[in-house]
């Protein structure tokens, strides 16, 4: 594949994870993109009104940061997996429920597998604050943050050298629930196939001040690491949307696959480079892609 140049994201300061805003922990979480989006958003935005639209949330770690640090003034996050959606809602609309429960809930293997049972029920369709409690739990304990198809921290012996509450700081976890809770005028959730939401967001809504961040499951390894994975032809559709400049102003990451160099191939596309975790250390290239026909100033600066 032809070689791209590539986004140097310590040029970007941003919080560190310890400092981060959402109460999630992700597998390919984007918080460490706040420092280059806060510096794209400038460059196309006159003003901080800016609604910031991401439909494929997750843990939205750069969303949530980018509203703390006042970079935007609203954030609409979009998940078409219903447990990522009730849980974001329970924290949004049922707060003090929501901390209650991280105050009381054991920390134990028992409680685990009650939980996981919960999350995944496949009766479940819609809002529902149980469901949304499980997938957050299930995030704070599971290995690397993975809610499906990974064992707990520590393993199911709980002989590991971390255990299954590492990652489950009671009180940091409150004041970070609180904080959304506390925002939640600002912060509007939904439960929406991708395309869907891109074309009722875009009739909806001031295009002068509306940036979309799209952070779609990898195309190579979707299925494993997360919960609502996606076919070629979704793919496929989704670049559709985004280059027929019915939406202008967007940032894209992915990972570095043939399909993507595809059918982004008249877009900007520039690497970076991302270290994760998940079961061993290794190192994922990751594209990042703006519109090639940019109605913004900042397009020519990538």
């Amino acid at each position: 594949m032809q070689e791209l140049s590539t986004i140097d994201i310590r040029d970007f300061p941003h919080r560190h994870t310890q400092n981060a805003v959402s109460p999630f922990r992700y597998p390919g979480g984007k918080g460490f993109l706040s420092g280059f989006l806060a510096d794209h958003l400038a460059k196309c935005f006159d003003s901080s009104r800016i609604t910031f639209l991401e439909p494929f949330c997750g843990g939205a770690g750069a969303a949530v940061n980018l509203l703390a640090d006042g970079y935007v003034d609203s954030l609409h996050l979009n998940d078409a997996d219903v447990r990522v959606y009730s849980a974001w809602r329970a924290m949004l609309s049922e707060t003090e429920r929501f901390i209650d429960r991280i105050q009381s809930v054991p920390l134990t293997m028992d409680e685990w597998y009650i939980q996981s049972r919960v999350s995944t029920d496949d009766t479940n369709s819609n809002y529902d604050f149980d469901l949304g409690f499980a997938s957050f739990y299930l995030n704070r304990t599971t290995r690397s943050g993975i809610v499906s198809k990974a064992g707990p921290i520590g393993g199911y012996d709980q002989t590991g050298k971390w255990k299954i509450d590492a990652r489950f700081n009671r009180q940091g976890l409150i004041e970070r629930v609180k904080w959304i809770g506390a925002n939640r005028e600002r912060i509007k959730i939904s439960n929406l196939d991708v395309l869907s939401f891109l074309d009722r967001s875009r009739r909806a809504l001031n295009s002068s001040s509306s940036f979309y961040f799209i952070d779609p499951p990898y195309v190579k390894a979707g299925g494993r690491l997360y919960l609502n994975a996606m076919g070629e032809d979704k793919h496929v559709a989704l670049s559709d949307m985004l280059t027929s400049g019915k939406i202008t102003k967007w940032v894209l990451t992915y990972d570095d696959h043939p399909l993507i160099r595809q059918i982004y191939s008249d877009q900007n596309m520039k690497t970076i480079d991302v270290n994760y975790s998940l079961q061993k250390k290794r190192k994922e290239a990751e594209i990042l892609i703006t519109p090639s026909a940019a109605r913004y100033e900042s397009a020519s600066a990538l």
